[in-house]
């Protein structure tokens, strides 16, 4: 609690200094992401509900950074519902550091959906490789790399992609974006593989 309330609180040069310092010790942000739902925003709703929107009725999905689980009263009809995320948010959390040196292996779903998650993950290639074993679609947001790395910093986000390197990195994974759109200041994707 101490540390969440320090961090928030620091002069900004001062905390994307901290985040950097994180990216390169491959750490994730406990203190910001921990128990606590304060840094949960209900103002991402609206950015859940168009990932939503994107999902097939009658498809299993599973959603890293599940934080409040508002996906999971958004889904099509008949969806199955797994949350992930750092700690623990209850119905059956699969509690996972996407910043971990190793990953856990998951079961299979039509459905991966990271919203605002993305930009604080260390190695982003090998995270999609990663989920590429289990997931045949990936829903996702991303704040594409147009704005300085300070402020990147800043908003606590330790990579830097920009819209057609992350079409590259889903696409080395083998999938191929099926949508794309921009969304405030981030663009909303629908990636898929190919059906054999």
């Amino acid at each position: 609690m101490l540390s969440r309330v320090l961090a928030s609180n620091l002069w900004p040069p001062i905390y994307a200094l901290l985040v950097q310092l994180r990216k390169y010790v491959a750490r994730s942000d406990y203190a910001r992401w921990g128990h606590s739902c304060d840094a949960l925003s209900p103002e991402w709703d609206e950015r859940t509900l168009r990932l939503a929107l994107l999902i097939r009725p009658h498809s299993s999905v599973i959603e890293f950074g599940a934080g409040r689980l508002v996906l999971k009263d958004l889904l099509p009809k008949d969806c199955t519902y797994t949350p992930s995320d750092i700690v623990d948010r209850g119905c059956g959390t699969i509690v996972c550091d996407l910043n971990s040196p190793v990953l856990p292996n998951f079961i299979s779903y039509d459905y991966a959906v990271f919203g605002g998650v993305l930009e604080y993950v260390n190695n982003l290639p090998r995270l999609i490789r990663h989920i590429s074993l289990s997931a045949h679609s990936v829903v996702a947001s991303y704040a594409v790399a147009e704005s300085s790395i300070f402020y990147r910093r800043k908003q606590g986000w330790v990579n830097d992609f920009n819209h057609e390197e992350i079409l590259n990195l889903f696409a080395s994974a083998g999938y191929h974006c099926q949508y794309s759109e921009a969304w405030n200041s981030q663009r909303i994707y629908s990636f898929s593989k190919p059906k054999l």
